[in-house]
């Protein structure tokens, strides 16, 4: 895929700048550069900015999009001169009218009224943390005992399982819940074609079957005070008005939360354990440090004895992020690197390129947890830009945060019990970052658990 991307840079075209700003070279007829930036973007695109600077078109199958790297991208993210609400216009039906897709007042009322469940505090006092921590050691608890498995696979079970916990979802109907999902997140495909058995079919059916059933759990929690788990923090929750949340608002975004919650999450509990598969250093000083702690962390006082399992969330999150960019509406005419940008272009904001810039992070290339070690300030905005920025910064940071911890307090407890550690499959080889759409290890990446020494 290099070769062959740096043998398109090369070819000649007819175009070589829109607006004063540089084209891309290598787009191909109909479907642009969408080949190229499918699976591997992070590379693409730090090659691209390489080759032709940090401001560029980019041709995809849905028309220009420009891309803008470094921090001047970063900034757009706050929302003062560009608009996220065209991403309503383009999935109505997946996306809906959620928080991704509100900007100004609309989006300030919902968020005032979300965000207290999704704090530190409110994770705890809600019970949602104490979940977790159940639903995490009971998955890890069964991980197989011998031959190689993908731990993938497992970890993208054990984060929706806990998201539909937390909803006060029951474990028998947890399957149902699952099956529906998986239907529904059909929806994200850019084929809509809607035939019978097609994607587009299975996503509506299960987005109609989801939609009924958080109507019937919401109406279930009213009648029941005493209820934990975070959709009954949010029952109680109130906007900046003094308004509670409507039954269509909470339906919207606990799907939303479902979505970008469990997947992005899962991505970096495999990660973590994939990467310890390969690295027994740092195998043994997480396994030190939760062995030496009571049990699994479940309050942000608690966080505070897992250190080493926080600073390797976000180096994993540094390295393997798993959405690799971002897309805003400009709202007004802008100047980017010093190139004037008109109002309604749709730039691109590649969040997860930060993590590899060297003015940010020294050797950005190697995997090294101690970056984060004994900070005494929290990480900048732009060091957790693979979680967004802005006012669209992403709700769950917090709930990621600590079932990330969780689970790799709970995977070296769980393993040092049974006297064994992770490690790559025999034939393996180290997986790639690629992002399909998600940034998550290949599928056929397994792990096994061997004697410990």
């Amino acid at each position: 895929m290099q070769a062959l991307t740096n043998l398109l840079f090369q070819l000649p075209q007819k175009e070589t700048h829109r607006d004063g700003i540089p084209i891309l070279p290598g787009g191909l007829p109909l479907v642009g550069h969408a080949p190229f930036n499918i699976g591997s973007p992070l590379t693409f695109l730090r090659d691209a900015a390489s080759k032709v600077g940090p401001l560029f078109w980019m041709k995809n199958m849905g028309g220009w999009s420009l891309v803008c790297m470094g921090e001047p991208g970063f900034e757009l993210l706050k929302n003062r001169v560009t608009s996220s609400e065209f991403i309503r216009e383009q999935a109505p039906d997946f996306i809906g009218d959620s928080l991704l897709s509100r900007d100004g007042v609309p989006h300030r009322n919902l968020r005032s009224a979300m965000s207290g469940a999704f704090t530190p505090r409110g994770l705890t006092s809600s019970g949602a943390a104490a979940i977790s921590a159940e639903v995490i050691e009971a998955s890890v608890a069964g991980l197989p005992q011998q031959g190689p498995f993908s731990l993938l696979a497992e970890t993208q079970k054990l984060a929706l399982d806990i998201i539909f916990r937390i909803m006060g979802i029951d474990r028998s109907e947890l399957e149902a819940w699952n099956r529906n999902y998986r239907d529904f997140v059909l929806g994200a495909l850019p084929v809509r074609l809607d035939l019978p058995f097609s994607p587009a079919r299975r996503a509506s059916r299960g987005r109609r079957w989801l939609d009924a059933r958080l109507a019937d759990l919401i109406s279930a929690a009213r009648g029941k005070p005493d209820m934990k788990g975070t959709l009954a923090a949010l029952l109680t929750a109130r906007d900046e008005e003094g308004n509670a949340l409507g039954d269509s608002d909470l339906i919207q975004n606990l799907r939303l939360l479902a979505l970008a919650g469990h997947e992005t999450s899962a991505s970096v509990m495999a990660w973590l354990g994939i990467v310890l598969a390969q690295r027994p250093d740092l195998w043994e000083k997480l396994r030190d440090e939760s062995m030496a702690a009571p049990g699994l962390p479940r309050s942000p006082d608690e966080l505070k004895r897992h250190p080493f399992a926080e600073a390797l969330f976000r180096e994993v999150l540094r390295m393997y992020p798993p959405v690799a960019f971002t897309a805003r509406e400009a709202t007004e005419d802008l100047v980017l690197h010093g190139r004037r940008v008109p109002r309604g272009t749709m730039i691109t904001v590649p969040i997860g390129t930060y993590g590899y810039d060297p003015a940010l992070f020294s050797e950005p290339e190697y995997f090294d947890p101690s970056r984060w070690m004994g900070r005494r300030v929290p990480p900048s905005a732009i060091e957790t830009a693979a979680f967004g920025g802005g006012p669209h910064f992403c709700l769950g940071y917090h709930l990621a945060w600590m079932e990330v911890v969780q689970f790799a307090a709970a995977f070296a407890r769980e393993l040092t019990r049974r006297g064994v550690r992770p490690q790559l499959a025999p034939g393996a080889a180290p997986p790639r970052l690629r992002h399909m759409p998600f940034g998550q290890p290949p599928k056929k990446t397994r792990i096994e658990l061997a004697r410990a020494a």
